[in-house]
């Protein structure tokens, strides 16, 4: 019974979100240009430094629509990474705040395998 319990502790036994899934769109009324500038910059300096290992953007398809006001998807993972730099990045993503009709979304997720 107690080796149950050690495995279940297990850091391994956890489901960790090393991903998170960014959006940016809007309601009609065009995009907050400086935001995406500074998550451009974030997710950068992310990919540059070694915080983020993998990025991607999802391939547009022909035929889907894409919106007029523009926007994007994307995610970033980290894959080696076991320091608190990720949850730092995750953080500075969460922190900047848009002007009122720009739609941007910080969601966490295990990994990016939905996006590709």
């Amino acid at each position: 019974m107690l080796a149950s319990l050690v495995v279940l502790a297990s850091p391994a036994t956890f489901a960790v979100n090393r991903a998170v899934i960014i959006n940016f769109g809007s309601i009609g009324v065009g995009l907050d240009t400086a935001a995406i500038k500074a998550t451009r910059h974030l997710i950068g300096f992310a990919v540059a430094n070694g915080t983020v290992d993998n990025f991607a953007v999802p391939k547009v398809s022909a035929g889907t629509p894409i919106p007029i006001e523009g926007g994007f998807t994307a995610c970033a993972e980290a894959h080696s990474i076991t320091d608190g730099r990720f949850n730092a990045f995750i953080q500075e993503l969460k922190s900047i705040k848009p002007k009122s009709g720009t739609v941007y979304s910080v969601t966490l997720t295990a990994t990016c395998d939905a996006l590709r």
